[in-house]
């Protein structure tokens, strides 16, 4: 078969069988048109798809790379290659697949910025708490803080979700997986203000807050649930008062979270969880921050060092 002919078989399969996004199939083929442009010019001829060999996919994407393209771009691209593949030996298109044995692209993760704890504790000092507004921004910084949960996940929690307020609530998370995430010390104090004065209660009286069981957690003057663009831009403004840092959004908290933890002693599994990562190694990115934290102790305090 063709191997135009074959890409137009696997387009047709990705978006009637597997459903998937028109935005995906798009890249999919994308990718693989390139592909078999580059090889109809290595071989003077587009190639039959059973006579691609893991030579011709290896000269493809490596001129890929020498053409600049950015690590993540080459791993959605060898996930493209190896898909079709794949799906023409399941189809007995071809006899064998060329890219079994084809190496996978490492991506290299940035280090995200952080925040020192420093510097932490100076921005939870700047919403003016006399207001209702300042307490609902300090309560939004300490939770992001405080528990490391993503953006999405503390903006689908209503007050009910608090109640009974023990030390731990229940997020839902990517996939719909749920963890429990702990809630005590300060983020604990500032959601306790912050609805004693929006409901004009004692927060602490669990009887009572539980009658606005049904109100989202954190929400505007109107009382509608904040938008995410809301929450960045309360995270950006208090960050800015206190670092210089080149981009900060609600994930600088979680990154500053997780590595805080790590700096004090934490298991980098218990991090895991409390982050809820599929994979360690997502985690893991955490600990080059920490590792140059550990550095630098050692240079101060090493009489060798």
């Amino acid at each position: 078969m063709r191997l135009d002919l074959a890409i137009e078989r696997f387009r047709e399969y990705l978006a009637h069988e597997r459903g998937l996004s028109e935005r995906t199939v798009a890249a999919y083929t994308t990718d693989l048109a390139q592909l078999c442009e580059f090889l109809d010019e290595r071989h003077r001829g587009e190639p039959e798809a059973g006579a691609v060999a893991l030579e011709d996919v290896r000269a493809f994407l490596g001129g890929e790379v020498r053409r600049g393209l950015s690590s993540r771009s080459m791993m959605r691209k060898t996930s493209s290659i190896r898909s079709f593949f794949r799906y023409l030996l399941r189809r007995r298109v071809i006899a064998e697949d060329p890219t079994l044995h084809l190496a996978q692209p490492m991506q290299h993760r940035s280090i995200p910025p952080v925040i020192s704890e420093e510097r932490i504790r100076a921005m939870m000092e700047r919403p003016d708490t006399s207001t209702l507004k300042g307490k609902r921004d300090r309560a939004i910084l300490e939770f992001l803080y405080g528990t490391g949960v993503r953006l999405s996940e503390m903006l689908s929690l209503c007050v009910g979700d608090f109640v009974p307020f023990g030390e731990t609530i229940r997020v839902v998370g990517k996939g719909d997986k749920e963890r429990m995430v702990p809630v005590a010390g300060e983020a604990r104090v500032a959601l306790l203000e912050y609805w004693g004065a929006r409901f004009a209660i004692d927060a602490s009286d669990e009887g009572a807050l539980g009658g606005h069981r049904f109100e989202p957690a954190f929400a505007t003057e109107r009382s509608r649930r904040v938008s995410p663009r809301t929450v960045q831009r309360i995270v950006e403004k208090y960050i800015r008062q206190v670092a210089s840092l080149s981009a900060s959004s609600p994930h600088t908290l979680r990154h500053a979270f997780a590595t805080h933890l790590l700096d004090n002693g934490a298991d980098l599994r218990a991090v895991q969880e409390l982050l809820g990562h599929e994979s360690l190694s997502t985690t893991q990115i955490y600990t080059h921050v920490s590792i140059e934290h550990l550095k630098s102790v050692y240079k101060k305090a090493h009489p060798r060092s």
